[in-house]
């Protein structure tokens, strides 16, 4: 029989047939398709001359709700989050009758639709530099695949909460709603990982990993910046080297080398600041690189030649420190690679498009690798030695070609802190802040930690004597800050992942503490992080039921700051 249900405005503008699956259209996002949403049934307009309706108002399709409006009504729902999934098809051979009922109950809800929505039609825009927006991987890969994995659906529906909460200056969406979905996703990894790990699993099963530590690690940067937790892509390589990827995986496994592209870039920027971190070996890292296409430098801006070689002196460098090579060895390395990146000529590099401005990109980043090896090799050598400012002067003039109305401006990020790190000027200074404000105006995302990194080392110069040469490295500034008690509640929850893998019976014990405890203060900002810390120890320390009350109380009363929050875990 025939659905009466009106398609989607986009496939009855292309005319063609539509799934009306909710919130949105699956057929469109299997093809990278802004889904235009569906009408509602009936709007009465005018007068029917003749038919059924003669004489009467005519019902006739009402255009489809605009994502404004139901970002508008579903911030005005006070009902609370919804703890389950909605009614988009599922494969059933990608995820267990179990989880099809639960994101069936996640996605009835006008809450998730909106989610979605803003994801979809906010979000993804900005996660990758495209001209041709409806190749966008982040629409076809993660939306499709958050449609049959329930850990995936949870992540997306908490990073947009965040992004949205933070948009709209919504505590509901940011403090209640992103933080439950969060803690969902973690749990949910936990189990994926497990099942994958068991080989009991299919390609969405592990892609799905994958995709959802990758959304974890944007909700970090949606809020810092920058992601200080690396158990996620601990775990994404302990995948790859149980599964040996670096030697099945080809050019056929498209979406996996995506996610694991992207991934394997994460880990060298988190290696930036302490490469006994870094997690994928170069042997992985040519892998995935000769199979990515260059979506991977449209999502991070760093050419492909440039990433395998830092990659290789960050991977000497964690070798150095752990005692595996020599100085001599290691010193050797890392001077090689600094004549790589002079030698590197950006113009015969392969680039997305035939945007001229990826060369200001490439250039950029260029600098910023010789910049950060150089501290590698020497962290102590003065700032205002020639070839130091020479590379902070290549890399703030090759950013100053990038407009701010150019989406490539939002992949610059890292480069503008390793130049403002060792810039010494105080219009240089201003210029780098002006242009983390646009990037901020233009990504809508968050990116306080550089620039409270930064604002920290310029600080300790400003105190140095005129004639002290003597640098003032960033890394020792990477400790507590505002940025860290802000995000006190990521490091509870990367811990919390780590022990739920290992004691998986007690970790749902502490997912449904921390929720009653989060409904119960809610609107009480201050205790927020207290009231997770003391949940996290009950948990670890197995403290009972009357213990844990009267901590959660005694918490409240003596937490005066967040400094106190912090303090308890």
């Amino acid at each position: 029989m025939r659905s009466t249900d009106a398609a989607c405005l986009t496939c009855r503008q292309k005319s063609r047939r539509c799934d009306r699956a909710r919130p949105m259209c699956k057929r469109c996002i299997s093809r990278g398709l802004q889904c235009g949403g569906y009408p509602d049934k009936f709007r009465f307009c005018g007068i029917a001359t003749r038919g059924k309706w003669r004489n009467q108002n005519v019902p006739v399709d009402q255009v489809a709700t605009s994502p404004t409006t139901q970002v508008q009504n579903a911030s005005n729902d006070t009902s609370p989050a919804p703890s389950t999934r909605d009614e988009y098809p599922t494969s059933p051979d990608n995820s267990t009758p179990s989880d099809e009922q639960e994101i069936k109950r996640v996605l009835a809800s006008a809450e998730t639709g909106m989610l979605i929505t803003h994801y979809d039609r906010v979000i993804c825009p900005h996660q990758i530099a495209l001209r041709v927006e409806s190749k966008n991987p982040y629409r076809v890969y993660v939306l499709s695949l958050a449609y049959e994995q329930i850990g995936l659906l949870h992540a997306v529906l908490a990073l947009s909460a965040c992004h949205f909460g933070h948009l709209n200056s919504n505590k509901h969406f940011h403090e209640a709603v992103a933080v439950d979905y969060r803690l969902k996703a973690i749990a949910e990894l936990g189990v994926a990982i497990r099942k994958v790990s068991s080989g009991d699993f299919n390609d969405s099963d592990r892609d799905g990993v994958f995709a959802t530590i990758q959304i974890l690690l944007l909700h970090d940067i949606c809020e810092s910046g920058v992601s200080l937790h690396g158990a996620h892509i601990s775990g994404a390589m302990s995948i790859c080297s149980q599964l040996k990827l670096d030697q099945r995986l080809t050019v056929s496994d498209e979406r996996t080398v995506f996610f694991l592209g992207n991934l394997a870039w994460l880990d060298i920027i988190r290696s930036f600041s302490a490469p006994e971190r870094l997690c994928f070996p170069q042997k992985l890292r040519e892998k995935l690189l000769s199979l990515c296409d260059l979506r991977f430098e449209s999502v991070n801006g760093c050419p492909r030649e440039l990433v395998l070689v830092i990659g290789n002196v960050l991977e000497h460098t964690k070798a150095h420190s752990t005692g595996r090579i020599s100085t001599e060895v290691f010193q050797n390395v890392l001077k090689g690679s600094i004549q790589k990146f002079y030698l590197w000529d950006s113009s015969r590099c392969f680039f997305p498009d035939a945007n001229s401005l990826w060369l200001s990109v490439a250039e950029a980043f260029r600098h910023t690798c010789i910049l950060s090896t150089r501290r590698l090799l020497d962290d102590t050598e003065s700032a205002f030695t020639p070839h130091i400012q020479e590379s902070v002067n290549q890399i703030l003039d090759s950013i100053s070609n990038i407009p701010a109305s150019s989406p490539l401006i939002e992949l610059l990020v890292l480069p503008l802190f390793i130049a403002g790190a060792d810039c010494l000027s105080q219009h240089s200074r201003h210029y780098i802040m002006l242009r983390y404000a646009e990037i901020k105006a233009r990504s809508e995302m968050g990116i306080y930690a550089p620039q409270d990194i930064l604002e920290k080392v310029w600080q300790a110069r400003a105190q140095q004597s005129n004639h002290d040469r003597n640098n003032v490295p960033w890394r020792p500034f990477r400790g507590l800050s505002q940025v860290d008690l802000e995000n006190g509640r990521n490091n509870m929850l990367e811990q919390f992942f780590v022990f739920q893998q290992e004691e998986p019976d007690k970790s749902n014990d502490i997912r449904i503490a921390s929720m009653t405890a989060r409904k119960r203060f809610a609107g009480n900002d201050s205790t927020h992080l207290s009231i997770l810390a003391v949940l996290y120890y009950h948990t670890l320390g197995n403290l009972d039921a009357n213990l844990k009350e009267q901590l959660v109380g005694d918490t409240i009363t003596l937490n005066k700051s967040q400094n106190s929050a912090w303090n308890c875990l």
